[in-house]
């Protein structure tokens, strides 16, 4: 079993507990000194505070449990701008915003953009100043939010 595979199922418990929504974990480094990326948010937004609390409760976690490495490092943050949209909820929270979607269309890879209109387990929409666009999300590889600057 992979380092990942241990971390996620305690990582899905503690934001649980915590009360905060588990975007995704990576695992960095090599296996005697892993940092443990773990991304996390709210509908509201992740706030410090719910990090620091999150982490903490991981440390306890992990530091109990025999089988990870001694020396290890969390990272708790929230998914942040440059990371793709992975869930619902933070589709739900960019409505109204620009979004950069990588696709695969009839065996290419297409990448569009466009101001997010609407979604559903099935599709998204996107709009330009030209046209709409449906996308279905099973074709989607990345999804971006586009900085304005």
């Amino acid at each position: 079993m992979s380092l990942r595979e241990k971390i996620v199922p305690l990582v899905e418990k503690a934001c649980e507990r915590q009360g905060v929504i588990l975007v995704d974990v990576e695992v960095k480094g090599d296996g005697k000194r892993p940092v443990y990326m773990v991304y996390a948010d709210t509908e509201e937004g992740i706030t410090l505070d719910q990090c620091v609390k999150l982490s903490r409760a991981l440390q306890d976690e992990i530091d109990i449990d025999e089988s990870f490495p001694v020396q290890y490092r969390i990272d708790v943050s929230s998914p942040g701008l440059d990371r793709p949209l992975i869930k619902d909820f933070q589709y739900r929270k960019n409505i109204g915003r620009n979004l950069k979607v990588k696709y695969k269309a009839d065996e290419i890879t297409e990448t569009v953009s466009g101001k997010l209109i609407r979604f559903d387990e099935n599709e998204l929409e996107l709009a330009d100043k030209k046209k709409r666009m449906i996308i279905n999300r099973r074709d989607i590889i990345e999804a971006k939010i586009k900085l304005q600057w």
